[in-house]
């Protein structure tokens, strides 16, 4: 059996990190203003769900989706603690 840290989707999780808690933060993003170093991160995100392109002028994160996925992986936060901002984590959650 592959050990937890190691399954795929955790991996891509922790990648994609930063970008969920930037969409956390920011909530619906305008698809122009999305900075470059996130764009493919939205991308690969929208691709599983997780985030969603309203009327293909806006991304919005799927909070529901994204709190089920965790809840089917086992995740209680997508960073270990201490390394995110404890707001955005709360916000997840």
């Amino acid at each position: 059996m592959m050990p937890l840290y190691e399954q795929p989707m955790r991996k891509l999780l922790g990648v994609l990190e930063p970008t969920i808690s930037w969409l956390t933060e920011r909530g619906p993003v305008e698809v122009g203003e999305v900075p470059a170093d996130h764009l493919d991160a939205i991308k690969q995100l929208e691709r599983i769900g997780i985030v969603h392109k309203r009327n293909n002028r806006c991304y919005e994160l799927q909070k529901i989706r994204l709190k089920k996925l965790m809840g089917s992986l086992g995740i209680e936060t997508l960073a270990p603690p201490g390394s995110a901002d404890p707001a955005v984590r709360s916000e997840l959650n």
